[in-house]
């Protein structure tokens, strides 16, 4: 380059980078005001699809929350729970971190920690000759069935609703996520690291309801998770075992029956007995959960062939909004449930309000439909029972048994209640999570014969599920719904 030319280049430089400074900054701010005007702009999200859950609520401003600080905290998580297209952002993020992962043999770990070196968690404590061991059958109680006034909505037999404006339940997430989860082919499952002295603790509470109750039948299912019998050696490594901690827990039982829902599901496990994208069982796997109920408590039980089979397509449930693994996406599944046919019931929901994830107030009861329509691609599918879980669900039938249920369970149990309509001429549905009642009080007053615990094996090995239980024994009746 000759001199004159090289110092009118040199000139014509910073004049260059200004302009592209100028321009950089220009672009950079125009993309901070476009996103921070869409945020003002557009809705903002109420519900995640993705996540399956309601998303934060704009937070009440009064005097003690401000200076208190809880106000501002609030908001905060409320802005950034609430961003506009939260759940299509989401998506693209997961298409990007997939691009720079890798699977090796078809195998993804999310959130795993050290690999387990035996086949659980902790050391199995010697068991004291004074830990009896629970018959494996026991006298039936019967009781004069008692009816209860229902409020008006739809009168449901086996009919079934459009709506799926239904809440998610939420709750499960936090608790079901203890050890990590993998992803084998397009199979997701969260594995297992469960405690054996909670487990004991859990034997302890379901012995205290025996105790408090002793003309009333009680049975434990523990369920297995999908874990246990889809988990491959390399993600056995970090994984306990269910099956020793199960069999730890009905060791421990003094009059409570246990159910065998493990052996009827090892049973089957050739079938969709349980969800690939969802922590949840299929409803085929709670129909040989329940059948197993059925035999161990003596009552009648209608086979498959009596129900109506129904099918939402193009499920992805709760497992790709815990791992947003793109491949759980992209391999949707048929969500199958089954309706009885030809059946008479009513179903009674007494429905909580939630504010913050607690219990604030109670709806009026109304009757409703037990089992509820969700179209092709909804990732609500498992709502199908009831809507959720935030409610007590009463279901009086026509079984003529002379028998009644309550079901004190997890959101595992939601899929068993239809199984059991010509089984029990009421079934009462109680989750752990949202009871505002003195348990013994309440079912003394329904007239219960029987009580059935149906919890996943988490939950039987988590502590805040024995508080629960143990605070219904206790607590006192929050005013709700006293005359049923």
């Amino acid at each position: 380059m000759k001199p004159e030319n090289k110092k009118k280049y040199n000139e014509k430089t910073p004049k260059r980078r200004r302009i592209s400074n100028i321009a950089y900054l220009a672009t950079v701010l125009i993309a901070f005001e476009s996103i921070g005007l869409a945020l003002v702009v557009f809705p903002r999200s109420t519900v995640s699809i993705t996540e399956k859950r309601e998303l934060k609520t704009f937070p009440e401003l009064t005097a003690d929350s401000y200076f208190s600080g809880e106000f501002t905290k609030s908001l905060s998580e409320w802005f950034s729970d609430t961003v506009p297209f939260r759940d299509e952002l989401t998506g693209i993020s997961t298409q990007l971190r997939e691009l720079r992962g890798f699977r090796q043999g078809g195998i993804k770990l999310h959130g795993v920690g050290e690999s387990k070196s035996d086949s659980s968690s902790e050391q199995k404590p010697e068991e004291s000759s004074s830990s009896a061991s629970s018959s494996t059958s026991s006298s039936v109680s019967d009781s004069s069935s008692s009816s209860s006034s229902s409020e008006t909505h739809e009168s449901s037999s086996s009919s079934e609703t459009s709506s799926s404006t239904s809440t998610p339940n939420t709750d499960d997430a936090v608790k079901i996520t203890n050890n990590g989860i993998a992803v084998v082919g397009t199979r997701a499952l969260m594995l297992y690291g469960g405690s054996f002295s909670v487990s004991e603790s859990y034997a302890k509470v379901m012995n205290k309801y025996k105790e408090a109750m002793p003309n009333v039948n009680v049975y434990s299912m523990i369920i297995p998770t999908s874990c246990e019998f889809y988990s491959p050696d390399e993600v056995k490594a970090y994984c306990g075992s269910e099956k020793a901690n199960i069999e730890h827990v009905n060791s421990l039982l003094k009059g409570v029956v246990p159910v065998d829902a493990y052996s009827a599901l090892q049973a089957h496990t050739g079938e969709d007995i349980y969800l690939r994208t969802d922590h949840h069982w299929a409803p085929l796997g709670a129909y040989y959960a329940a059948q197993a109920f059925a035999k161990t408590a003596g009552v009648p039980f209608k086979d498959i062939s009596e129900y109506e089979r129904q099918v939402v397509h193009g499920y992805v449930g709760t497992m790709y909004g815990y791992t947003e693994d793109i491949v759980l996406k992209n391999n949707p599944e048929d969500f199958v449930y089954y309706v009885p046919k030809n059946a008479e019931y009513t179903t009674t929901y007494y429905e909580y309000t939630l504010s913050g994830g607690r219990i604030s107030g109670a709806r009026e009861p109304f009757t409703g439909n037990f089992f509820v329509r969700y179209p092709d691609g909804s990732g609500m599918a498992y709502c199908t029972f009831m809507g959720g879980d935030c409610q007590i669900v009463k279901v009086q039938t026509n079984a003529g048994t002379g028998r009644k249920l309550a079901i004190l369970k997890d959101s595992y149990g939601n899929a068993l209640p239809g199984y059991l309509m010509s089984s029990f001429d009421e079934i009462y549905v109680i989750d752990m999570r949202y009871f505002t009642h003195n348990i013994v009080d309440y079912l003394t007053k329904c007239k219960v014969t029987d009580i059935l615990f149906a919890n996943n094996s988490f939950h039987a090995a988590t502590a805040s599920t024995v508080d629960y239980y143990e605070n219904f024994l206790t607590q006192k009746d929050w005013g709700y719904w006293t005359e049923e």
